[in-house]
């Protein structure tokens, strides 16, 4: 979707470095490898996809897991209308000001009922 421009994606740097982290797990590197490819062409492809957010204020809205706050902080900056995510601490809340937070399959069921 977002190769075809029908969807926007927006990251910041802490989110760059938290998947860049994520992607070095044993469990991550093997799943890369075994479908051809890497930590580096992954970044490579959010880089090359992705919008650039210069997150100016903190978020604590989440205790147990700090780190999913950086993802809340650059959808507040960015002004997103979603947060698609599988991290069961964001799907918790829900929403998150303006921000629906969905799955990756509620948000396609979401996208196929506004087409028709």
């Amino acid at each position: 979707m977002a190769e075809k421009k029908q969807v926007e994606i927006t990251t910041s740097v802490e989110i760059f470095r938290e998947i860049n982290r994520v992607l070095q797990y044993n469990k991550i590197r093997r799943i890369l490898q075994h479908s051809g490819t890497n930590a580096a062409a992954v970044m490579a492809t959010i880089i090359r996809l992705s919008s650039m957010v210069d997150v100016k204020r903190r978020v604590d809205a989440i205790t147990k897991d700090p780190s999913d706050n950086h993802v809340l902080a650059c959808a507040k900056e960015a002004g997103a209308h979603f947060i698609v995510s599988g991290d069961r601490h964001l799907l918790r809340l829900g929403q998150f000001g303006k921000t629906r937070i969905v799955t990756a399959s509620e948000f396609s069921e979401l996208r196929r009922i506004r087409k028709t």
